[in-house]
């Protein structure tokens, strides 16, 4: 390990779950409202709140203008404070941003006040023309100092190994994944009528285009194929870098040891990106990058792609839809309540009331994703990569995260190279659903596969150097995490929306139990019991 691995990582002071004194209000409305009028909507519903939070010393301010924003000149304009979504519906829904300030200048964060006192009068704020349907934080996204959540790879990326090839010197090889069942059809045009939207990290697609020209990554088949179809500009593969507001205050992380730690990451979108070009070879892929180049995002940026991808949908633009999500949101199930209710007490008369509450914090994101798969989108979601712990301690892995975790996405664990659950993945579903599946996705630290070799991912990586100071000689990394079982599920996905598969029956079949003959439907258990998910056998090889 290089002597520059510390100068280049960074230890968080403070773990974070959402962004103090932001949050998102999802309401009902009665109709389709005009474009034009939609920040004048949002400025009686600020007015109506305040009223009702006055009396509590408390205000919202419009977002972009309040918090991160004072007296920092170098945070992103903010264009667009609410977002439309479930256009399925007879009465559609909005997501509305704010901050949230207590007249007492010594309350850091007002957001929890803020939500308890309107999750307390639902009802009324109701009768007052405000039907809310869910209020949550400004939860934290992140990639699978300011402000540190627990997420991103389960590994910082390190260079992976080069074999020997038979290869002409000038003849472009690396790693390509095949795969091993026999019972997933493939899409004889490759996937070509299928877009796989990647919301992820990115580099500048000028990055990939001047990476491509060096010398020693010019073999690099996977990086010379995405390059290429960048240069084309046909959409093959495009990258939206700077439509959605970020910055680098979020970060994510963890060392080789699991310990929480930061680091530049701007190619694990790449990465994934590159597997599903693999899997899929003339799908479309559009890069999204609503995460920073720490792996680090909120929820601001995530329902403004989100909510533009269902529009598209909705106006025709794009038919067949594949959504890779190689993040997580907000902990865990069941950890959830322990963070959002720390330091409260709820008399047992109470229960019913938190555990609305809990329910409301979350709802808005599952609606969401409900109204993005009943267009037809097939949204695939990593599981999480928590339980390295966990695995230790032979405890149980923990439970995925959001949104893998809800009903309309298609969760994704890992397995390693030999098919046994990744030291650190989480379960692929919360029992008794079964829409999760386990592929390849590494193992951790130290492990290595059936030759040897690290147990990883190989995927494509552009920087110049490593996290650990080690120089990029080939364009290859090794990766570990659930983030890139993710992408290659999402590459057989497109196959069967190609083919016509709905996304409902390409869920049912990509996490579909085997057909064991002989045996009663009871013993049909899951192929990997302690992730309760079944598998998908795919390899990686060197060569051509």
């Amino acid at each position: 390990m290089s002597r520059s691995y510390s100068e280049v990582m960074g230890a968080p002071n403070e773990l974070y779950h959402w962004i103090p004194g932001e949050l998102i209000i999802v309401m009902r409305l009665p109709r389709l409202p005009a474009e034009d009028t939609l920040d004048i909507f949002y400025e009686q519903v600020r007015e109506r709140l305040n009223a009702f939070l006055a009396q509590y010393q408390l205000a919202l301010e419009p977002y972009g203008t309040g918090g991160r924003w004072k007296g920092s000149p170098t945070m992103p304009p903010v264009r667009r404070r609410s977002f439309i979504f479930g256009l399925h519906r007879k009465q559609p829904l909005i997501a509305l941003c704010f901050h949230a300030r207590h007249m007492d200048p010594s309350v850091a964060d007002a957001t929890p006040m803020v939500l308890s006192y309107l999750q307390a009068r639902l009802d009324y704020l109701t009768q007052q023309g405000l039907p809310i349907v869910s209020a949550m934080p400004n939860w934290l996204v992140m990639a699978a100092p300011l402000y540190f959540g627990e997420g991103g790879p389960a590994l910082p990326p390190r260079p992976a190994p080069i074999l020997a090839s038979p290869a002409p010197t000038n003849a472009l090889v690396g790693w390509r994944t095949r795969l091993l069942e026999q019972d997933i059809p493939l899409d004889t045009r490759d996937a070509e009528d299928v877009l796989v939207a990647v919301l992820d990290t990115s580099p500048h697609p000028d990055r990939i285009l001047s990476a491509a020209t060096r010398l020693e990554l010019r073999r690099n088949w996977l990086l010379q194929k995405l390059a290429n179809d960048v240069r084309n500009e046909d959409g093959s593969f495009s990258i939206e870098y700077d439509r959605y507001p970020l910055t680098n205050e979020v970060r994510t992380g963890r060392d080789y040891y699991n310990e929480a730690r930061y680091y530049a990451m701007a190619d694990h979108g790449l990465a994934v990106a590159g597997l599903i070009r693999d899997i899929a070879p003339r799908a479309r892929m559009r890069l999204v990058r609503v995460l920073n180049d720490y792996g680090g995002g909120d929820l601001y940026a995530l329902f403004a792609a989100l909510c533009d991808l269902e529009r598209e949908m909705v106006a025709g633009s794009i038919r067949r839809l594949v959504i890779n999500l190689s993040l997580t949101i907000m902990p865990d199930v069941r950890r959830l309540p322990y963070v959002w209710l720390d330091q409260r007490q709820w008399p047992t008369s109470q229960l019913y009331g938190v555990m609305r509450i809990m329910e409301h914090i979350e709802a808005g994101l599952k609606l969401l994703f409900e109204g993005l798969h009943a267009h037809g989108a097939l949204i695939v979601a990593a599981a999480g990569n928590d339980s390295a712990a966990a695995t230790s301690q032979n405890f149980a892995p923990r439970p995925p995260r959001s949104p893998a975790r809800y009903d309309s996405v298609l969760s994704v664990s890992s397995v390693n190279s030999r098919y046994q659950a990744s030291a650190f993945a989480n379960a692929a579903n919360i029992a008794p659903a079964d829409t999760g599946v386990v592929t390849f996705g590494g193992d951790g630290y130290g492990a290595t596969d059936a030759n040897t070799l690290p147990d990883a991912v190989r995927g494509v990586y552009i920087a110049p150097t490593f996290s650990n100071g080690e120089p990029n000689d080939s364009g290859w990394a090794d990766w570990s995490g659930t983030s890139f079982s993710t992408a290659i599920v999402s590459g057989l996905g497109a196959h069967l929306m190609a083919q016509g598969w709905s996304a409902s029956n390409s869920m049912i079949r990509l996490a579909a139990r085997r057909e064991r003959r002989g045996e009663a439907a009871l013993s049909n258990e899951p192929e990997i019991p302690s992730l309760l998910g079944n598998m998908i056998r795919v390899q990686q090889r060197f060569g051509l």
